[in-house]
């Protein structure tokens, strides 16, 4: 697959081992809600976890000290399984996010999770819970990562709808749960789907996620329709555009038009 054009501006960034500039970092994306992908920013122990009681692996990888040895060598494999699968949908990755991975839930409450296995911070961090160390999830909070980096960062980020966002990171994924054929078998049994329109907010999302029932984890027979609807329509743009079409839509973006502009212009730039 040929590689993404990356702005001159987005290049790979290291995370930074500054207090100071991970206040910063922090902060900021407080400010902007965690504006990114599935995470939420409720504690700021996410920007300081050795001082928070866990241990470094490597520069990029913080982990519960309890994590047996081979336990942070799966979670090492894990994680480069992610890196590879979003990697391969852009060509190059500009986004390096450190990852937090708890091994129990009390761990995972202390980092701020509410239930989630995965969030992602801004293009800064991914956070795991015990039940988030899978290369599936590591992907898909990977993509808002890198999403949310190509696209300038929150200024802009924040143009992005929820379905958008979170539809690349489903096609990212590939999980069978969110699958085109998990969308036929909603179609299959007449079920309701949310409309793009009532999923474009933070808090359009969630509003969603709770009237579907997609905030009790994995509940048997639960279709997952709200991220299904947003990835069926991130595959049909991906048929016009290829993964080409993401790139126009951030450069389009940053360059000052309106989200809805910038997807319309990418999907005329090419035959359906």
């Amino acid at each position: 697959m040929p590689k993404l054009p990356v702005h001159p501006r987005h290049t790979p960034r290291y995370p930074s081992h500054d207090p100071a500039r991970r206040c910063l970092a922090g902060l900021a994306l407080a400010a902007a809600c965690g504006l990114s992908g599935c995470g939420v920013i409720d504690s700021a122990r996410i920007w300081f976890p050795q001082a928070s009681g866990l241990e470094a692996v490597n520069p990029r990888l913080y982990v519960e000290p309890a994590m047996t040895a081979e336990q942070r060598q799966e979670l090492q494999r894990q994680i480069e399984q992610g890196r590879a699968v979003v990697a391969a949908f852009y060509g190059e990755l500009t986004s390096q996010p450190y990852v937090v991975a708890c091994l129990t839930s009390a761990c995972d409450h202390r980092f701020g999770s509410y239930g989630q296995p995965a969030a992602a911070y801004g293009d800064m961090a991914i956070r795991l819970s015990y039940r988030g160390r899978v290369a599936p999830l590591i992907a898909h909070e990977w993509s808002h990562a890198e999403l949310y980096r190509r696209a300038g960062g929150w200024w802009h980020a924040r143009q992005i709808p929820r379905w958008f966002d979170e539809g690349v990171a489903v096609v990212v994924a590939d999980e069978p749960r969110h699958s085109e054929d998990n969308w036929r078998a909603i179609q299959g049994r007449g079920l309701p789907t949310p409309t793009l329109d009532e999923l474009r907010s933070f808090s359009d999302w969630g509003t969603a996620l709770r009237r579907y029932g997609e905030t009790s984890g994995d509940v048997p027979d639960n279709l997952r329709r709200v991220y299904t609807t947003a990835g069926h329509e991130v595959r049909g743009f991906l048929r016009c555009t290829g993964p080409e079409g993401v790139q126009a839509v951030l450069d389009a973006v940053r360059a000052g038009a309106t989200f809805d502009q910038a997807y319309s212009g990418a999907r005329a730039a090419c035959v359906d």
